[in-house]
């Protein structure tokens, strides 16, 4: 009777270990999809702000006195900081999407950012009223527990924008 129940104890003993490591693993797995969705957002954020500091068109200023961003450069500018962030934690299947509003009065551009971001409803017109660089962003994160139970890659989803005062 005695060797019955420590047997029993035992199974339950081994049962709760490994209910409790699947539950640390899917904590580690969220956390890790946090962090990823923070360093993309800080990612997006840099190259909106690079392209719309590095991207403006002092010409324009001085000759109309308004601020106004050169579309290629600051394209060119966002592109570069997000290749080398990718590159720099070694990411290579990523997709991005860069929009500029060259004009002193900004303007809108429909359908951005092109999916969801977190919290958004749906698709949605990505306006300003200044001259602005938004960025769209996504990194697939992999999954250190989750993919066992058949959960493939989550992708993160982020949008930034950065915008030159007049």
């Amino acid at each position: 009777m005695i060797f019955e129940r420590k047997a029993q104890s035992a199974v339950w003993g081994l049962l709760t270990i490994l209910i409790l490591v699947v539950i640390a693993g899917g904590l580690v797995d969220i956390y890790r999809l946090y962090a990823a969705r923070n360093w993309a957002y800080s990612v997006a954020q840099e190259a909106a702000l690079a392209g719309a500091s590095r991207g403006r068109d002092w010409d324009t200023v001085l000759n109309s006195g308004f601020i106004q961003l050169d579309q290629a450069v600051a394209n060119t500018e966002a592109q570069n900081l997000v290749n080398s962030a990718m590159q720099a934690r070694g990411i290579t299947e990523y997709t991005f999407s860069i929009r500029v509003l060259p004009d002193p009065l900004g303007g809108t551009v429909s359908g951005f950012p092109p999916r969801p971001v977190r919290l958004g409803d749906g698709l949605s017109d990505w306006s300003s009223n200044e001259p602005a660089i938004g960025v769209y962003l996504e990194v697939p994160v992999q999954w250190t527990i989750l993919d066992i139970f058949g959960i493939d890659l989550k992708t993160v989803r982020v949008f930034a924008s950065a915008g030159v005062a007049q």
